[in-house]
């Protein structure tokens, strides 16, 4: 069962968006049978019916990241693949995942801040987990302007490549602390060392919900849609709109 170990691999988020069921339906406990299995806690944060008869997706935490699993209803079989609908052609679990992405980035927008640049006329707006370093988030942001002018609303995140308590975790402190945010942004990333400071800020909570999503180390810029579509790396002003326009 070699599938399994990528049960056991997951690092995890504390946020929990979705409800719960007690990990259990139709009086199997969930939680129970992928502990016996995995030897490991593995929390349900979500069980519905999936578009298989007599099979559940199951919504897994154990830390930080999230995966999304299928078990029978008897909780005796399990995959952990893709589903797809042959007939309409569709990657359902691509599409559990992008609205698990939409519920979760929703939710902590709800309480927690991110640094914009926003159009006054704005026709798209999409959220960028950036690394003060990278140098694709740097070619990035020098046409910020460009995707203002397109009508392109850009929210940044921060996701520290090298890790929490690191230095580059200390660059994207820097630049949340600063009086001018994204002044700051855009010196930072222009190569100026900016002064260290210190504040309460939502860095860690930032980086955490990205490896919620599915976003992993050296993986920035990463670009999560308004839908919950994840599209990694960098794409010029005039294709990120034409990637909108395809979206929509």
């Amino acid at each position: 069962m070699q599938k399994s170990k990528t049960l056991t691999k997951l690092v995890l988020t504390s946020t929990l968006i979705f409800s719960t069921l007690d990990g259990q339906a139709a009086g199997v406990d969930y939680e129970k049978t992928l502990q016996e299995f995995t030897g490991q806690n593995m929390e349900v944060v979500s069980v519905k019916d999936s578009a298989v008869t007599g099979i559940k997706e199951l919504i897994l935490a154990n830390g930080p990241a999230r995966q999304i699993i299928y078990l029978s209803n008897d909780g005796q079989f399990l995959f952990d693949g893709n589903l797809m609908n042959t007939k309409a052609k569709q990657n359902l679990t691509e599409l559990a995942e992008k609205s698990m992405r939409h519920e979760l980035l929703s939710e902590f927008k709800k309480t927690h801040k991110s640094i914009d640049f926003l159009p006054e006329q704005m026709t798209d707006h999409i959220t960028v987990f950036t690394d003060i370093d990278c140098g694709y988030c740097r070619k990035l942001h020098q046409e910020v302007e460009q995707y203002n002018q397109l009508g392109i609303g850009v929210s940044y995140l921060f996701f520290p490549r090298t890790g929490l308590n690191s230095n580059s975790h200390q660059k994207a402190i820097n630049v949340w602390c600063a009086t001018d945010q994204k002044k700051a942004m855009t010196e930072a990333k222009a190569g100026k060392e900016l002064a260290p400071l210190m504040c309460p800020n939502p860095i860690e909570s930032q980086f955490n919900l990205g490896l919620g999503m599915g976003i992993h180390k050296a993986g920035t810029p990463t670009v999560v849609f308004s839908d919950g579509t994840l599209m990694r790396g960098y794409l010029p002003a005039v294709r990120m709109k034409q990637k909108l326009i395809e979206i929509k």
